[in-house]
């Protein structure tokens, strides 16, 4: 089953492209196909941002993703061109689980991504549908930003972010596996959002498990250097490596190797030494 779902999501080619990096975002985007629920019970889920520059594959990387859900193309909301209302739009009336905000410099937006920090925690918007009424809604799905450069942002909407920097080695290994990938379809990658579905309880119950360890491991290692949100988004992200190793059947090596990555961006990132 696990080297059948594999094969379906040409696994070998992905981690050809990405490696450990590749990993450490598909496992995010495990939970964040039950971030809702993953709120419920644990009151937070991570933002995703996804920097690199131009040519690092980040379309490429989000594109594979989103056919994971079995969809052949994703659409992007570029919050620096948008109206407060048509970003209220695309995080509380979306129909898919996850929303791309993709960065686009605008110098005459108003657009503060601080706008966004109660989402990490399901924060509510209240919308007045009618002078005599208010709506107030949710957020049930999760962010992931794309940008080719750092965002402008506060500590605080900084500290709900979880990093991966893209920087892409081309070689001819590399580049045959991409070609590759480019011919995969939503129809067979979308084997993998139905395992993830079909799964949900084992998944969710083994991120339940190992999150809370996580985090309190980080905690003991980096003391007062690492502030409570920071460690319990590396370990949510790291118990969701767990989880997609569950699922795929990753080798102990790209397991280790993804916990690593996740523990290199805490300590780059947050780390002060």
């Amino acid at each position: 089953m696990q080297n059948e779902l594999k094969a379906a999501i040409q696994f070998d080619d992905f981690f050809t492209v990405f490696g450990t990096k590749g990993i450490v975002a598909m496992a995010w985007w495990l939970g964040a196909v039950h971030a809702d629920r993953i709120r419920s019970d644990h009151h937070s889920f991570p933002f995703l941002h996804v920097e690199g520059a131009a040519g690092s594959g980040k379309s490429f990387l989000i594109s594979y993703l989103w056919k994971l859900l079995g969809e052949e193309e994703f659409t992007a909301c570029s919050p620096e061109y948008a109206t407060p209302t048509g970003r209220t739009r695309a995080l509380f009336d979306a129909s898919k689980p996850i929303v791309i905000f993709e960065s686009i410099s605008n110098a005459e937006s108003t657009f503060d991504w601080d706008e966004l920090r109660e989402l990490y925690s399901s924060g509510g918007t209240t919308r007045h549908a009618l002078q005599s009424e208010s709506q107030t809604t949710y957020f049930r799905g999760a962010l992931t930003i794309v940008s080719s450069q750092p965002i402008q942002c506060s500590e605080a909407l900084e500290s709900r972010i979880a990093h991966i920097h893209l920087g892409i080695t081309h070689t001819t290994e590399s580049q045959k596996s991409a070609s590759a990938l480019s011919q995969l379809t939503a129809q067979q990658a979308g084997a993998f959002g139905h395992a993830v579905a079909q799964r949900e309880d084992q998944l969710v119950s083994t991120f339940n498990k190992l999150a809370p360890a996580y985090t309190a491991s980080l905690l003991d290692e980096h003391g007062h250097q690492l502030s409570l949100r920071e460690a319990k988004n590396a370990g949510q992200l790291m118990a969701l490596v767990d989880a997609l190793s569950l699922l795929l059947n990753l080798t102990s090596e790209q397991r280790l190797n993804s916990l690593s990555a996740v523990r290199h961006v805490v300590e780059t990132d947050f780390v002060q030494f």
